[in-house]
């Protein structure tokens, strides 16, 4: 029988320092979770704005939305409306620069009418730049409204 009881006791201790040694590691390392915050996430950094653009004077008119420093602006959103005021065609555009390299969006067209677009969309303009808002007719007066909402985007 002590053959019997001293197997059973070295079995017995053996488990005991090797799975408790194991439990007790694994019990002092603990992991904990990172906490990590995008910083490009749209929600942290939105904006909205809305304009008057025309002229009584010219056919043509344009107004200019800085773009901050370090911060790519997107375009998510707009709402516009051109209109002739003497009775013809309006054009509406928003120009941005990305790379070095000017667009122009046409936003609106009108023929002799006052109707609104409104359209969800991905524009997008460089750090340091300026969007243009223009409006233009074929007559001698123009304008228009619009509302933009989107984001800014951190470039390092």
């Amino acid at each position: 029988m002590r053959i019997s009881i001293s197997r059973f006791i070295a079995v017995l201790c053996f488990s005991v320092v090797t799975f408790g040694a194991v439990s007790g590691i694994a019990n002092a390392v603990t992991v904990q979770p990172a906490l990590v915050r995008d910083v490009d996430e749209g929600a942290l950094q939105p904006f909205q704005l809305s304009m008057v653009v025309g002229s009584i004077t010219s056919g043509t008119q344009a107004a200019y939305i800085p773009v901050p420093a370090g911060k790519r602006m997107v375009i998510d959103y707009y709402s516009a409306q051109a209109q002739d005021w003497t009775g013809g065609a309006a054009l509406m555009t928003i120009g941005t620069t990305v790379g070095g390299v000017f667009v122009s969006y046409i936003v609106y067209v009108n023929a002799n009418t006052s109707n609104q677009v409104t359209q969800a969309t991905k524009i997008y303009a460089d750090p340091g730049t300026q969007v243009q808002i223009f409006v233009a007719t074929n007559a001698g007066s123009c304008g228009g409204l619009i509302s933009i909402s989107g984001h800014y985007v951190n470039i390092p």
